[in-house]
């Protein structure tokens, strides 16, 4: 009876996540493994550097980084996206996502912001009209901007930020969830983007 009780809830908590938890469940597990022998220490990681302008292809998406700011609020015409707070500005870095395989992808985590321990994450939105958009389906490109939070004072003009596109492996996930793409462990691409402070 308690197996059977123990069962339903781990069952239904399982069927309650989505794509992207499912993967960040199975990486967390693949890490977790990889500690019990010996840990990441003996894996050699590949990283490679691109500028802002080049392309950069980490398996679903050609990515190119074009810019990074950092304003005190964001509109796009007359909506406003992101609104003025007390004490933190956003950092919006924009780039052209090109899907480049035959499923739709997700953007929320395409870009990792490096070196600011005080970031949150606020979205990803369309440079055309200022919309949130979570995927971008095949063969499609968009142009869009990845904010952040930051305190006021974590940037200066002309200060850059780092940031990593890791490389993506396509896997087949339970027959619940379907296939996704998880990053790998150790493939990224780096960028290091100037940031234009808006008054």
């Amino acid at each position: 009876m308690g197996g059977t009780e123990t069962r339903g809830p781990i069952r239904r908590w399982f069927a309650g996540l989505g794509f992207s938890q499912m993967g960040q469940l199975l990486t967390v597990a693949i890490l977790a493994a990889t500690a019990l022998f010996g840990g990441l220490d003996t894996v050699s990681t590949t990283v490679t550097s691109f500028k802002p302008g080049d392309q950069f292809s980490d398996g679903p998406f050609t990515v190119t980084v074009d810019r990074a700011s950092f304003p005190r609020e964001i509109r796009a015409g007359t909506w406003l996206v992101a609104p003025k707070a007390e004490g933190v500005r956003y950092l919006a870095v924009v780039a052209t996502l090109h899907n480049d395989g035959t499923v739709p992808a997700s953007v929320d985590d395409e870009l990792d912001l490096r070196d600011e321990p005080n970031k949150r994450f606020f979205g990803v939105f369309r440079i055309a009209d200022g919309s949130r958009i979570t995927r971008i389906g095949p063969g499609l490109s968009e142009e869009v901007a990845t904010l952040w939070t930051l305190p006021e004072d974590a940037l200066r003009d002309g200060d850059s930020v780092t940031l990593r596109v890791w490389k993506k492996e396509f896997h087949e996930l339970m027959v619940t969830y379907g296939q996704t793409w998880l990053d790998s462990l150790t493939e990224y691409g780096q960028v290091s983007v100037p940031v234009k402070v808006a008054p």
